[in-house]
């Protein structure tokens, strides 16, 4: 990535890489007190190994290099070759160092120039492992105590619980905004017209700043993936190579902590199911180096993610009969139902590892993404390999989405799901066996009728739910390749929404993403058009009426 491409990142980079430092300052001197305490050297490890990760998504050379000299000597503590005493002051000398480039960093200067000291520490290395006691050693020529203590504020450091209080009162300006625009259509006041303009513009800027404050680079979470993958991968006896892309794209700070989790398991899978051992690639004539790809690209207000291995791939009728077995499918299932069966807990591993095996951590993974109102798909090859694709929104506050009507009700469709607008004769509508479809660009499209899929949250009376409209409007709606027209009464209008978590009551049905408050103070559901598009052959089969009949 282009240097300038990247600075627009460094206040993130700094303001964790500050934290990270300051908690091995902290650590650090509490194993001056207790030696014996090797929990202390792994938390250290930990924090230095991350912003390893951090500074070499920035191109910061000279943080990586001493970072990693310093995960040598940690190393060496670790595995009890030395003991800490030894090397207190030298890793406090590493952490000044390191906290006195971030100051320069700020200020626009270039890093530090940390070769003298990365040397010193790799000839302790060098001794360390020559079973020679090194000593304390100092950075020669410079020394970040003579440093001025004072600096000139030019950022600070908002907790995240913060900016999450101001996200709030953001979306309540944006629902009395609404409500707002709502008396201005009635009143029809030129001045009220004017000051409600001047409104949303404010508005709009004060959301825009506050979601960017929110929005970190996904490399942030990448980072600690390169040396987990490297680990697993030594205790499965196994040779992979990981190669990353698309670390600049950006997400929300709450979507990428709640993402996380999956990606973790979805590596480990990959390493412990996907790539197989060295041997068995060879006998199969590949390289008997493994590849895992971990690529991150952005579509519309969605961040894609994929990650996918050149291993064995997935055993179709191994998952089906394990999924059969479990009560998980019937018998007669096929295609993609036999896939998607690995989210609900099938496991076809004999043997449970310390890496996976019990079949959980997929189960996790959809549930996660359910939440975040994203999506996943699996496609895989036996013995070519697998790849899992996540959906993700860039953030889960405010989005835009299209309102429209059915049987009395208003509803909202996120923008980001919907593919095209379309109106129709009703004799267009063919009727298949058990449900409706339109054909559209040469494809068939299965279509959803709001009216009779929600006929009992109707404000309407039952005779006057299922009309006949000389062109009936339906929303096309995707979800990867999946697609499905919604039928609905009218499109009302499109704007930006605040997205409110379901109730108890609703919160387990698979129709609906969240709710909204609209400009007339009353609820309106929001739909998970995504879900919808996903599931349509089960809804078109059970829940839409036959045409024919």
């Amino acid at each position: 990535m282009l240097k300038e491409n990247l600075n627009k990142y460094k206040d993130v980079f700094l303001s964790e890489a500050k934290e990270h430092i300051a908690a091995m300052n902290k650590t650090l001197l509490a194993l001056e007190q207790n030696q014996d305490n090797l929990g202390l050297v792994n938390q250290i490890f930990i924090h230095i190994h991350t912003l390893k990760g951090m500074a070499d998504t920035m191109e910061y050379r000279n943080i990586v290099q001493l970072c990693h000299a310093m995960e040598d000597i940690l190393d060496a503590i670790k595995k009890k070759k030395v003991k800490p005493g030894n090397f207190i002051d030298t890793l406090f000398k590493c952490l000044d160092t390191l906290d006195l480039t971030l100051k320069r960093l700020k200020e626009d200067n270039e890093e530090i120039d940390t070769t003298a000291l990365v040397k010193k520490l790799k000839d302790l290395t060098t001794l360390i492992k020559s079973e020679k006691q090194g000593g304390k050693i100092s950075a020669d020529g410079f020394d970040p105590s003579v440093e001025s203590a004072v600096t000139k504020v030019s950022s600070i450091e908002v907790k995240v619980e913060r900016l999450d209080m101001l996200m709030n009162l953001v979306e309540q300006l944006l629902i009395n905004k609404m409500r707002l625009d709502k008396s201005k259509e009635e009143l029809q006041n030129p001045e009220l017209t004017s000051a409600l303009d001047a409104l949303a513009r404010l508005i709009g800027d004060i959301q825009y700043n506050i979601i960017q404050a929110r929005m970190v680079p996904i490399g942030f979470v990448f980072s600690r993936f390169p040396r987990m993958v490297r680990d697993l991968a030594k205790q499965q006896g196994k040779q992979i190579n990981l190669k990353m892309e698309g670390t600049e794209i950006e997400l929300d700070r709450t979507v990428l902590d709640e993402i996380g989790e999956g990606l973790v398991h979805l590596l480990r899978n990959a390493v412990d199911h996907g790539i197989e051992k060295q041997q068995e690639r060879k006998r199969a004539g590949k390289s008997p180096v493994g590849t895992i790809k971990l690529i991150a690209t952005r579509i519309k207000d969605s961040a894609i993610i994929e990650i996918s291995d050149d291993g064995a791939g997935i055993d179709f009728e191994e998952v089906k009969n394990s999924a059969v077995k479990n009560g998980i499918l019937a018998k007669q299932s096929s295609g993609e139902d036999v896939l998607n069966s690995i989210f609900s807990g099938v496991s076809t591993t004999k043997h449970v590892t310390k890496i996976s095996g019990r079949g959980f951590g997929l189960n996790i993974v959809k549930n996660k993404l359910d939440f975040l109102g994203g999506a996943i798909k699996v496609e895989s090859k036996l013995k070519e390999g697998t790849r899992f694709t996540l959906e993700i929104p860039s953030t889960l506050a405010i989005i835009k989405a299209l309102f429209v009507e059915a049987a009395g009700r208003s509803y909202a469709i996120p923008l980001a799901n919907v593919e095209r607008l379309v109106k129709v004769s009703e004799k267009d509508i063919k009727g298949m066996l058990n449900f409706e479809a339109i054909v559209f660009d040469n494809e068939d499209i299965p279509i959803t009728r709001l009216d009779v899929l929600f006929r009992g949250m109707s404000s309407k009376p039952a005779s006057m739910q299922i009309q006949k409209l000389k062109k009936q409007p339906i929303v096309i709606v995707g979800k990867g390749e999946d697609k499905l027209g919604i039928a609905v009464d009218a499109f009302l209008n499109t704007q930006e929404i605040v997205v409110k978590p379901l109730n108890k009551l609703l919160r387990k049905n698979k129709y609906f993403a969240g709710t909204t408050i609209i400009g007339s103070g009353d609820v309106a559901l929001i739909l998970d058009a995504g879900n919808l598009a996903l599931t349509r052959r089960g809804q078109t089969q059970t829940e839409t009426p036959n045409k024919t009949s």
